[in-house]
């Protein structure tokens, strides 16, 4: 039971460096966005990759094991610890970016969600509530954002793990 644990652990660092690293690559679209608005779009499309890379490494994971089953529950942990891990990494540019890169990125986000809010017509208690949250500090963005991303991996591993249970392709490994 320890190995297998340490085993789901290890895998879901592995996996989580590489979308941690794709993540990366990703969020300097976000930061190119401010010089060139178009770029934006390409993050956009980016995202719509994640679930993919989701589904591969569960799919590799259930391929490693000696049973070549993948549990439902047991992928949708392993789907949450790939997010964590994932985004810890995410993390680091995340503060780079708004710590020195570009100060007011996190005042301007809010600024957005309460135009956006008011262009709905959210009652003003809400209003007053999404005002408050321009205070965000650096460090309470990044948090958030962090369990914005688990929980998303979340929902994710909700649907993917029963898909990646009845695929059954053998991902080989080019190295070995």
């Amino acid at each position: 039971m320890q190995k297998e644990k340490n085993s789901v652990t290890s895998f879901a660092m592995q996996a989580g460096l590489g979308l941690g690293g794709f993540w990366v690559f990703k969020y300097i679209f976000i930061i190119a966005a401010s010089q060139y608005p178009a770029l934006g779009y390409i993050n956009t499309f980016l995202s719509f990759l994640t679930p993919l890379l989701l589904l591969f490494y569960l799919i590799k994971f259930k391929n490693e094991t000696d049973d070549n089953k993948l549990g439902y529950w047991k992928g949708v942990r392993l789907g949450i610890m790939i997010f964590l891990f994932a985004s810890i990494i995410e993390s680091v540019i995340v503060i780079v970016h708004v710590v020195w890169i570009d100060q007011t990125f996190i005042s301007t986000i809010n600024q957005q969600k309460i135009e956006l809010a008011q262009a709905l017509g959210f009652s003003d208690t809400l209003m007053e509530e999404l005002k408050k949250q321009t205070s965000l500090s650096p460090f309470v963005f990044v948090i958030n954002q962090i369990l914005n991303n688990v929980f998303i991996g979340f929902i994710l591993s909700l649907i993917l793990s029963p898909v990646a249970s009845r695929i059954d392709v053998k991902i080989k490994n080019i190295n070995k």
